[in-house]
């Protein structure tokens, strides 16, 4: 269906504000029902269907020849052409979806909770080593993995090299030994990691949220391309 022309609609808005004026102080209920016939003319000219239901309900109490109800209901008709007449609330923003590696149950459980405190971020998998995170990025499409170094079985440097290949989104590093100007953080780097933050008291580190929360998702939301003035 085409949308009202914006003049016709305006130019509507003023009549029908009009024309509710004159039925919150009638007093002559035939003459109110002629104002209700043409305002329901016009509304459905106009085709903002939402604004029939208060026009109902005006009509009714004329038949029962009720004044104070159509009073009542004409006080209602201006916040239905508000609310009909606001603009569309914006689509939510798409959430990032997120992969949390690290061999640790419990560094993973502690960056699923980070990581809830920012409603951009959805974790939507976990892995526990590189080749089970290989398995996840291609099942799930994280738009962002948190990747753990050290880890048995395939490391994370061996699972970026995979990922440089073949994955897509973004790699944020989140590891003890990748400490800032180290060759290794450099080496995550080249190989195509959005960024590298730390864990403060190492490997399994139990202070993350207190002591690296904020800056993890900081560094989060710039390996996701989110403003920063959005974090929470």
């Amino acid at each position: 269906m085409t949308a009202p022309d914006p003049d016709l609609v305006a130019a509507f808005a003023e009549e029908y504000r009009a024309g509710a004026a004159r039925l919150a102080a009638a007093t002559d209920l035939p003459a109110a029902g002629r104002v209700i016939a043409n305002l329901r003319a016009m509304v459905e000219a106009v085709g903002i269907s939402a604004l029939l239901p208060p026009l109902d309900t005006a009509a009714e109490a004329v038949a029962a020849g009720d004044a104070d109800a159509l009073h009542a209901a004409a006080a209602a008709m201006g916040g239905a052409l508000d609310a009909a007449l606001a603009p569309p609330a914006p689509p939510p923003a798409a959430r990032v979806r997120t992969l949390v590696v690290d061999d640790s149950p419990t560094m993973r459980r502690l960056l699923r909770q980070i990581l809830a405190a920012d409603p951009a971020f959805e974790v939507v998998a976990e892995a526990a080593d590189g080749a089970e995170a290989i398995a996840r990025c291609a099942e799930a499409a994280p738009d962002l993995v948190l990747l753990d170094i050290e880890m048995p079985g395939m490391d994370g440097v061996t699972m970026l090299r995979h990922w440089a290949l073949e994955g897509r989104g973004a790699v944020l590093v989140v590891s003890s030994a990748t400490p800032p100007g180290s060759a290794l953080a450099r080496e995550v780097r080249r190989l195509g990691a959005a960024g590298v933050t730390g864990k403060p008291s190492g490997a399994l580190s139990a202070d993350m949220a207190e002591r690296r929360g904020a800056a993890l998702i900081s560094a989060a939301r710039r390996a996701a391309g989110l403003p920063q003035d959005a974090a929470p």
